[in-house]
């Protein structure tokens, strides 16, 4: 449609007024699906993505950060944009680099996020945390399944007491179950799956 070739034309000319540098945060960051935080940008663009945030929203590629459910500010790329910026990525060959860099992100705030909610003190606030990072959660462990097994199975237990506290086992349990049925019987991470699968089928009443 025309009105789809103009938004793309106005996209395509935003990029290229952008800086090199500018141009690669541009495209690393658009493999996030909801809004991210400049922690976040950072994992999949480098240390030195700050700035380039800063121009981006200068640019108006994204959006000012507004407070997520954890009060953490959070940049929000329009879903045009996005698949503009998806688009250049793969075109870059960076789709499979970024896309490990963000679903090892993800492993690293679960991890983090479950400790949290191990805690009564920091349980709300762990919550809210993984509440804010949902779609990224979903994502990247939907994207481990298929590319990295590894961090599939180091993201889906630590999902568990979360997926418990929402409701959402039953969603969780098929997930967890095909990350550990590519793992090595013994390790640490296959015993942590299968502890967390017992669980879930013990909530479940499947004795």
């Amino acid at each position: 449609a025309a009105r789809h070739r103009s938004l793309a034309a106005t996209a395509d000319w935003s990029y290229q007024l952008l800086s090199e540098a500018d141009r690669r945060v541009f495209r690393r960051v658009s493999v996030f699906p909801a809004p991210f935080t400049l922690e976040a940008a950072e994992a999949v663009a480098g240390q030195n993505a700050g700035p380039g945030v800063l121009r981006l929203v200068d640019c108006s590629l994204l959006a000012p950060p507004r407070a997520g459910p954890d009060g953490r500010p959070r940049y929000l790329m329009l879903e045009t944009l996005r698949g503009y910026g998806l688009g250049r990525l793969a075109e870059a060959g960076e789709t499979d680099q970024v896309s490990a860099a963000m679903a090892h992100y993800a492993v690293g705030v679960a991890g983090q996020a479950a400790a949290g909610l191990q805690a009564a003190a920091g349980e709300l606030a762990a919550v809210r945390w993984l509440d804010a990072e949902d779609a990224l959660t979903r994502h990247a462990l939907a994207w481990a399944l298929d590319h990295d097994r590894d961090a599939a199975l180091r993201l889906a237990p630590r999902l568990y007491l979360w997926w418990r506290l929402r409701g959402r086992l039953p969603d969780g349990e098929p997930l967890l179950r095909s990350a550990a049925c590519h793992s090595q019987p013994g390790t640490g991470v296959w015993g942590e799956a299968q502890f967390r699968l017992g669980q879930m089928s013990m909530s479940a009443g499947d004795f």
